[in-house]
């Protein structure tokens, strides 16, 4: 149901409930009237008042349940914001698991394109795809290949169209290039 609805049939219950029980009241106080004229106007019988054996428990009861409830349906007609927040939060959850399956996918499917090459091979190519743009320089530090090995190793990727280099002062800047 919707908060809307429901605070509309909170108040309609609430107005009912308070409706009924000052009908009730008004009954017993037609009923207590009664005895009293019946008696010539005396508001006892046998000995007991009418008007002070009365118990107005169940109508402050009544009456209690009837505000809460209206209470409750302006609070939820104009206030209660808790659908609208909770679809929000919904769909930021949904948005971060479709993210975090996107990555895992992409994870997976790097490491079966690095599945053939050699180990040396798949250092290099998982540093250049974990820091797009690294100095050549930076790259032979973090693999600890030869400059002449990663220099032909390099390449032979740029022949492939995996990466491309550009200069940089004395060195060059690696970048991914294949998007598999």
């Amino acid at each position: 149901m919707q908060p809307k609805n429901l605070a509309v049939s909170l108040f309609l219950i609430s107005i009912l409930l308070a409706a009924s029980f000052y009908a009730l009241k008004l009954q017993e106080d037609a009923y207590l009237q009664t005895a009293v004229d019946s008696n010539q106007g005396s508001c006892f019988i046998d000995g007991i008042c009418l008007y002070e054996s009365r118990s107005w428990l169940w109508y402050i009861l009544g009456w209690s349940l009837s505000a809460f409830l209206f209470a409750w349906s302006i609070y939820s007609y104009f206030f209660d914001k808790t659908q609208k927040q909770f679809a929000e939060y919904q769909q930021k959850v949904s948005a971060s698991l479709q993210e975090a399956h996107k990555t895992i996918k992409e994870k997976d499917e790097f490491k079966a394109f690095l599945s053939g090459f050699s180990d040396d091979e798949q250092k290099v190519l998982t540093a250049i795809k974990e820091q797009d743009g690294i100095q050549q320089s930076t790259l032979r530090y973090r693999t600890g290949l030869s400059k002449a090995t990663l220099s032909l190793m390099l390449k032979d990727f740029e022949e492939k169209g995996l990466i491309h280099r550009e200069e940089a002062g004395k060195t060059n800047k690696v970048y991914w290039k294949k998007r598999y």
